[in-house]
């Protein structure tokens, strides 16, 4: 099995992790006990068959979102318990510091971030087809996708081969209500 790591927590870093995130002293130490839990291993840190393991992520871009979570906000294909609350610090509630981890910018950045693979600050028309085709599986045929990628760059107005801009993907969003729709609650 795992190594008989196990990771502690003290109150100055309990302290840190709330100014960081906004979370209580009671959230953190419910995420903390959480993290532990998922960490089935002992190993203090988190890889993707940990995060895999979480029910609540069964939807068809889960190892899309693991991904994400694991390769940028982690290190080397894990993911340590501060990491672990700074990711889920973007999916409180909006508060009134509009700049904190949980700012709309950031939610935008994390879906944005689910697409944009390659890191070029742009969505291609293959990044765009690899996420509808998560999301489609084998319910349409590839042609039907290709036209449907291809029709969701031209009605931005931007040419097939430019791909979506972060700028441009935020303004398409602009008129959803975000913070609703990424934001989860957690128990104090």
């Amino acid at each position: 099995m795992g190594s008989s790591h196990s990771i502690t927590i003290d109150s100055s870093e309990i302290d840190d992790i709330c100014k960081e995130t906004g979370f209580s002293h009671s959230q953190i130490k419910r995420l903390f006990n959480r993290f532990n839990s998922l960490d089935k291993d002992k190993l203090g840190f988190l890889r993707r068959e940990d995060l895999s393991s979480i029910p609540e992520l069964y939807n068809p871009v889960r190892d899309r979102i693991i991904d994400v979570l694991v390769s940028d906000y982690g290190e080397n294909g894990q993911l340590n318990f501060r990491q672990f609350v700074n990711v889920l610090a973007i999916f409180r509630r909006k508060s009134n510091n509009s700049n904190g981890p949980n700012s709309l910018e950031n939610k935008l950045r994390f879906i944005f971030d689910m697409y944009d693979r390659d890191k070029d600050n742009s969505i291609s028309q293959i990044e765009l087809l690899s996420i509808l085709q998560m999301i489609v599986g084998d319910n349409l045929p590839d042609d039907q996708l290709n036209a449907i990628a291809d029709r969701t760059i031209i009605e931005l107005g931007l040419p097939v081969n430019e791909g979506i801009s972060f700028e441009k993907f935020c303004d398409c969003l602009k008129k959803i209500d975000i913070d609703e729709k990424m934001s989860m609650k957690f128990l104090s």
